[in-house]
């Protein structure tokens, strides 16, 4: 092939297939010192010193050089289709499998914390793209939290049938209410709770749950990180006597997507390289999230 990848160290290219990112360590959000790991973690800055170099050796004839103008990363396998992002692997604490989500595909994958460099430069036999990728990986599509809190009002006949008053509403009762992004928000009344019941689990919450979509798992900006996070956590607040469960996505490993074009000065003037770079999850802002939510944690709450 006239135009080539050049292999470095953080641009593997292997001689049949796909490149692969692996972009040296840096200090991640939310973190002290440096992963040790391979592949970058969540909220990991990718290193600036990350850089795609392209070179030709072609000609067109009679004998004029082959020169690149201009270097450019993109997500997915090629323009605005194919994947964007794809589960590898689950932690191994769990059993359970959860599956890649149609928006993780082209044109609706967006990775909210991470933006595509682009270079033009006066035609010449090498040309490098310097800082590919601008950003981190967030935890958007790592979308298999789970969580369940309990609602209990004071004086409420549950816990005082002599005194106890009566709710104003069928909201105000004492209940739990599970969230995850596959069921949606469901609540079940404490009286629903059989007394055979051994663990509080989201598979006793049945019928149809109001959705929650993806945006609303992801954290609004990253200074949100550690504290309040997503929308629908935050909506809980007021309502949350105590955290009955906070389980964090079990996604172990996601793997993006990325095709490179070099646009050059003979035919067929556009060469496309296919790659990916694998992202580890990091659990670290999710224990800061709980921390957090404990402290907002109500108690009893009014009945009326």
């Amino acid at each position: 092939m006239p135009v080539t990848l050049v292999a470095t160290p953080e641009c593997i290219t292997p001689p049949t297939g796909p490149f692969v990112l692996e972009p040296v360590p840096t200090v991640p959000l939310y973190s002290t010192e440096p992963r040790t790991a391979t592949n970058p973690i969540l909220y990991e800055t990718i290193s600036p010193s990350l850089t795609i170099t392209a070179q030709s050796s072609g000609v067109c004839p009679p004998a004029i050089p082959d020169l690149i103008t201009s270097i450019a990363i993109f997500p997915g396998q090629s323009t605005n289709s194919g994947t964007g992002c794809s589960i590898m692997g689950m932690s191994p604490i769990t059993d359970s499998i959860v599956n890649n989500l149609p928006e993780y595909n082209l044109p609706v994958f967006d990775e909210p914390y991470m933006t595509y460099g682009s270079f033009t430069g006066p035609p010449s036999n090498t040309m490098s793209l310097v800082c590919p990728l601008i950003g981190m990986y967030g935890e958007k599509y790592f979308y298999d939290s789970e969580y369940i809190y309990a609602s209990f009002y004071k004086d409420s006949p549950e816990f005082d049938p002599i005194s106890g008053k009566a709710p104003t509403s069928p909201t105000r009762t004492n209940r739990l209410t599970s969230m995850n992004l596959l069921r949606g928000k469901k609540t079940l009344n404490f009286s629903q709770i059989g007394s055979d019941i051994q663990e509080i689990g989201n598979d006793l919450f049945t019928g149809t749950g109001i959705p929650i979509i993806l945006d609303d798992v992801t954290p609004d900006n990253l200074g949100d990180v550690a504290t309040t996070g997503t929308d629908f956590l935050v909506g809980a607040i007021n309502e949350c006597s105590t955290w009955v469960k906070w389980r964090p996505s079990y996604i172990q490993t996601m793997k993006y997507f990325y095709h490179v074009k070099v646009t050059h000065t003979c035919p067929p003037y556009v060469t496309t390289f296919q790659g990916s770079m694998e992202v580890q999850n990091n659990w670290s802002p999710h224990g800061s999230r709980l921390e957090y939510y404990i402290g907002q944690q109500k108690g009893f709450l009014d009945v009326v």
